[in-house]
Protein backbone atom coordinates (compact mmCIF):
# COMPACT_ATOMS: atom_id res chain seq x y z
CA UNK A 1 0.00 0.00 0.00
CA UNK A 2 1.40 3.32 -0.76
CA UNK A 3 0.96 6.18 2.11
CA UNK A 4 1.12 9.72 0.40
CA UNK A 5 3.68 11.95 1.78
CA UNK A 6 6.44 8.95 1.70
CA UNK A 7 10.14 9.09 1.10
CA UNK A 8 9.96 12.47 -0.69
CA UNK A 9 13.02 14.08 -1.69
CA UNK A 10 12.69 17.53 -2.00
CA UNK A 11 15.56 18.49 -4.06
CA UNK A 12 15.19 16.13 -6.93
CA UNK A 13 11.17 16.04 -7.45
CA UNK A 14 11.38 11.99 -6.79
CA UNK A 15 8.47 10.35 -5.22
CA UNK A 16 8.13 6.68 -4.06
CA UNK A 17 4.45 6.81 -4.53
CA UNK A 18 3.54 6.62 -8.38
CA UNK A 19 0.07 8.44 -7.58
CA UNK A 20 2.08 11.13 -5.62
CA UNK A 21 4.45 11.36 -8.86
CA UNK A 22 2.07 11.78 -11.32
CA UNK A 23 -0.06 14.35 -9.66
CA UNK A 24 2.82 16.25 -8.77
CA UNK A 25 3.27 16.55 -13.06
CA UNK A 26 0.04 17.19 -13.98
CA UNK A 27 -0.59 19.59 -11.02
CA UNK A 28 1.89 22.07 -12.89
CA UNK A 29 0.70 25.19 -14.14
CA UNK A 30 -0.08 24.35 -18.24
CA UNK A 31 0.64 20.65 -18.20
CA UNK A 32 -2.95 19.63 -18.15
CA UNK A 33 -3.22 21.81 -20.79
CA UNK A 34 -0.12 20.97 -22.99
CA UNK A 35 -1.14 17.10 -22.52
CA UNK A 36 -4.39 17.84 -23.84
CA UNK A 37 -3.61 19.62 -26.65
CA UNK A 38 -1.34 17.16 -28.00
CA UNK A 39 -3.81 14.96 -27.97
CA UNK A 40 -4.60 14.80 -31.57
CA UNK A 41 -1.73 16.02 -33.37
CA UNK A 42 2.00 17.18 -33.79
CA UNK A 43 2.60 20.19 -32.77
CA UNK A 44 5.51 23.09 -33.03
CA UNK A 45 6.25 25.29 -30.40
CA UNK A 46 4.78 28.55 -31.20
CA UNK A 47 1.57 26.70 -32.03
CA UNK A 48 1.73 25.16 -28.81
CA UNK A 49 2.39 28.96 -26.67
CA UNK A 50 -0.36 30.88 -29.07
CA UNK A 51 -2.68 27.99 -28.02
CA UNK A 52 -1.81 28.59 -23.98
CA UNK A 53 -2.83 32.18 -24.00
CA UNK A 54 -0.67 33.79 -21.16
CA UNK A 55 2.33 31.08 -21.05
CA UNK A 56 5.44 32.68 -21.48
CA UNK A 57 8.15 31.08 -23.68
CA UNK A 58 10.38 30.31 -20.42
CA UNK A 59 7.34 28.63 -18.62
CA UNK A 60 6.32 26.39 -21.64
CA UNK A 61 9.82 25.39 -22.48
CA UNK A 62 10.29 23.91 -18.66
CA UNK A 63 7.07 22.50 -18.73
CA UNK A 64 7.68 20.38 -22.41
CA UNK A 65 11.40 19.44 -20.62
CA UNK A 66 9.21 17.75 -17.52
CA UNK A 67 6.90 16.20 -20.11
CA UNK A 68 10.18 14.66 -22.04
CA UNK A 69 12.16 14.23 -19.02
CA UNK A 70 8.96 11.80 -18.19
CA UNK A 71 8.48 9.92 -21.39
CA UNK A 72 5.17 11.98 -21.66
CA UNK A 73 6.29 14.02 -24.53
CA UNK A 74 8.58 13.35 -27.34
CA UNK A 75 10.52 16.21 -29.20
CA UNK A 76 11.28 15.30 -32.92
CA UNK A 77 13.75 17.19 -35.04
CA UNK A 78 13.47 17.53 -38.35
CA UNK A 79 15.91 19.26 -41.06
CA UNK A 80 14.01 20.78 -43.76
CA UNK A 81 15.75 22.98 -46.37
CA UNK A 82 18.90 23.33 -43.97
CA UNK A 83 16.30 24.76 -41.19
CA UNK A 84 15.63 22.52 -38.21
CA UNK A 85 12.09 22.10 -37.58
CA UNK A 86 10.88 20.85 -33.81
CA UNK A 87 7.24 19.16 -33.07
CA UNK A 88 6.30 17.66 -29.85
CA UNK A 89 3.83 14.73 -29.69
CA UNK A 90 2.46 12.24 -27.50
CA UNK A 91 4.62 9.47 -26.47
CA UNK A 92 2.97 5.87 -26.14
CA UNK A 93 2.98 6.88 -22.51
CA UNK A 94 1.11 9.90 -22.91
CA UNK A 95 -1.28 8.72 -24.92
CA UNK A 96 -2.44 6.04 -22.57
CA UNK A 97 -2.21 8.93 -19.82
CA UNK A 98 -5.34 10.71 -21.95
CA UNK A 99 -7.79 7.82 -20.57
CA UNK A 100 -6.96 8.71 -16.97
CA UNK A 101 -7.25 12.41 -17.66
CA UNK A 102 -10.75 11.97 -19.74
CA UNK A 103 -12.00 10.12 -16.94
CA UNK A 104 -10.35 12.89 -14.65
CA UNK A 105 -12.22 15.50 -16.51
CA UNK A 106 -15.82 13.65 -16.41
CA UNK A 107 -15.26 12.86 -12.58
CA UNK A 108 -14.64 16.87 -12.10
CA UNK A 109 -17.21 17.95 -14.05
CA UNK A 110 -20.38 15.71 -12.01
CA UNK A 111 -18.25 16.28 -8.33
CA UNK A 112 -16.87 19.90 -8.52
CA UNK A 113 -18.28 22.90 -8.84
CA UNK A 114 -15.66 25.47 -11.03
CA UNK A 115 -15.62 28.97 -11.86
Amino acid sequence: MYKIGDEQSMDNNKFKCPIESLSNILGKKWVFNIIWFLREDKKRFSEIQKYLEGCSRKVLSQQLDLLIENNIVINEKQEINNNLESYYYLSSNGLELLDIIERMIVWGEANLKCK
